[in-house]
């Protein structure tokens, strides 16, 4: 799909399925585009010194959301598409990453760290309460399940990575056994 040169990576299809938010470095720096399969055309929607990265569509499609460290640090942006306004998410916490957000469109889930380890966290848009479901410490890549009652996620266990899940009310939690080799980069089968 794309061949530019630098970083051609981060792909996330919207809910859709018409296009594709990626980020490219073609232009030097980290930055965030979506593509438009029935137009094959790029449109960039940001133009900043930070690096922009892991992109992912809101429900409604209206919106992005995405890690930047244009604060400092890696935190949490949305980016509304029609005006181009980004607005922050995140502020607990000196990284936060590798956004998602539940069908519903209030809950944000992403990896927070905290006291030097990496958890599952999740959130809410409206009161800014933020919750960590995890009790592993280095986890990454979490992914909504379809109809948001389950997050699949990678970890360490025994210094190899396996999978993981957790309810998103943090009621539910339990390893997915693997008999060898490392697993990463969960992702749930469509509806």
């Amino acid at each position: 799909l794309t061949d530019f040169r630098g970083l051609n990576g981060a792909p996330s299809w919207s809910p859709d399925g018409k296009k594709l938010a990626l980020v490219l470095s073609k232009d030097g720096n980290p930055e965030i585009y979506t593509f438009d399969l029935s137009k094959e055309e790029f449109i960039r929607h940001t133009n900043h010194f930070a690096i922009d990265t892991e992109p992912n569509w809101a429900p409604d499609s209206k919106s992005l959301v995405f890690t930047s460290d244009r604060g400092g640090s890696p935190q949490i942006y949305r980016l509304i598409l029609k005006n181009g306004e980004v607005q922050r998410l995140t502020f607990r916490g000196s990284y936060n990453a590798r956004p998602r957000l539940a069908s519903n469109g209030r809950t944000l889930v992403m990896i927070h760290r905290s006291a030097h380890q990496f958890h599952i966290a999740t959130q809410d848009l409206v009161n800014g309460d933020l919750r960590i479901l995890s009790n592993t410490s280095l986890d990454e890549s979490p992914t909504v399940s379809p109809n948001s009652a389950m997050l699949l996620y990678a970890t360490k266990i025994n210094n190899r990575g396996v999978l993981a899940a957790v309810s998103l009310d943090a009621g539910v939690k339990f390893l997915l056994p693997s008999k060898q080799g490392d697993v990463r980069e969960p992702a749930w089968s469509p509806k």
